[in-house]
């Protein structure tokens, strides 16, 4: 299961990940790019996603981000962080019970970097470090922004690891056809929802199944007073494919 990023919007994969699980989906293997990863190491840990959701909710906006005066970055995520080591039992990606990749963009070398060993926080911190709002996460000698760059739906981490991927993408982009782009801040998010557009085109071809709650372009990346609606949008979603879920673990056991 591959899990994009998309900030608070990332409550939605916790619905699919409900639906599927209730369904008796089980997923072997999870991807996650920023918030994406967050809940992929998490639900990987065994946490369940009614208490990642009542943990993530108890945070505002203004507690989950800690103001930074360096010139790379606004805030810093020392909240999140915070996050991860209250509900984690593992502190290493290669000792957690399911496995996990996790992507973020390697500054230095221009190239998507996929995390499978090492630090679960230190990953996930450098996977979520979006550009320009927070400041990059420095992991050996590499300086690290959101995965989100390069790879949204980190499905190609998957491809060879599994017989069939789904992916779920919580940034849908629609056409905005009334507002005016003044101001700097909105003109870089828009910017960026754009670079997210492109990739995950690329990324969802990859898929077997490609989810994109369209209800879920109504919120913004800090909706965090909205996270039950969203949750339940990802649930309610994901009930909806359940028909083409079940054919496709149905021809896997056929295949094998």
């Amino acid at each position: 299961m591959a899990l994009s990023g998309g900030g608070s919007r990332a409550v939605a994969h916790l619905g699919a990940i409900k639906a599927l699980a209730e369904n008796g989906i089980e997923i072997c293997c999870y991807s996650g790019t920023s918030a994406g990863s967050m809940v992929a190491v998490l639900i990987a840990d065994g946490v369940e996603p009614e208490v990642i959701l009542e943990e993530v909710k108890s945070f505002s906006l203004f507690k989950v981000f800690s103001l930074s005066y360096k010139l790379s970055g606004f805030s810093n995520l020392k909240k999140i962080n915070k996050i991860l080591e209250k509900l984690l039992t593992h502190d290493k990606l290669e000792e957690l019970p399911i496995p996990v990749s996790v992507v973020a963009t390697n500054l230095n070398s221009g190239k998507s970097e996929v995390f499978e060993n090492g630090s679960v926080i230190d990953a996930v911190m450098a996977s979520s470090s979006v550009p320009i709002l927070f400041s990059p996460v420095k992991i050996g000698e590499n300086s690290y922004i959101d995965g989100g760059v390069l790879m949204n739906l980190p499905a190609e981490p998957l491809k060879n690891k599994c017989d069939k991927i789904i992916g779920v993408s919580i940034t849908p982009v629609v056409e905005e056809t009334t507002r005016e782009y003044r101001k700097a801040l909105k003109i870089g998010f828009r910017t960026f929802e754009l670079s997210i557009l492109s990739n995950v085109r690329q990324s969802r071809e990859l898929c077997d199944l490609f989810i994109e709650p369209a209800e879920l372009s109504s919120y913004g990346i800090f909706s965090f007073g909205k996270m039950d609606k969203m949750f339940e949008i990802g649930y309610e979603t994901t009930r909806k494919h359940m028909g083409e879920i079940e054919k496709l673990f149905e021809l896997n056991k056929n295949e094998l």
